[in-house]
């Protein structure tokens, strides 16, 4: 696993590109200053920035390796104290992934969520009022019985049924 940077930094030299060619290549989009922030890991790129670097390396959102690439949120793993309170979107990035109510399920990635079967890309926003269940390490970590209901932590984790 490599940090998104790295990733950046490394698919812009095989390229061949210079940051400022990186830039002309996301079509101004995205700047050379902003470009040397993410290379450095300074800066944690947005889902539309992510899609034009994506792009200008001939890749789309769903052939990113995701899986390689950590955004630095270290809290993943690292979540104690679980009472019946709500569940924030900002805590969203925790978790491993979303179920909805219309039965999609979402494995997240930073604030995007890749859907399972179709490959689509949806930011964390707009999935945040659809979510049902929020899932980490195997264990429920939140719910909501209700579209109506507020998004919240459950008491005791529970384990997913396989």
């Amino acid at each position: 696993m490599y940090r998104f940077g790295e990733w950046l930094k490394e698919n812009r030299r095989l390229s061949g590109w210079s940051q400022v060619e990186l830039s002309e290549k996301t079509l101004g989009e995205i700047s050379q200053p902003a470009i040397s922030q993410y290379e450095q890991n300074r800066s944690v790129p947005s889902i539309a920035d992510i899609d034009h670097l994506a792009r200008a390396f001939g890749h789309t959102l769903a052939t990113v390796p995701w899986d390689a690439i950590d955004f630095g949120y270290e809290a993943k793993r690292c979540i104690t104290k679980l009472e019946r309170r709500r569940f924030d979107l900002k805590e969203l990035p925790q978790a491993d992934s979303v179920r909805t109510f219309d039965g999609k399920t979402y494995e997240l990635h930073g604030f995007l969520g890749i859907e399972e079967e179709s490959g689509e890309a949806v930011e964390l926003t707009q999935l945040y009022y659809r979510i049902r269940t929020v899932v980490s390490d195997s264990h429920v970590l939140a719910k909501r019985k209700n579209p109506d209901d507020e998004l919240v932590h459950v008491k005791n984790r529970k384990n997913v049924r396989q």
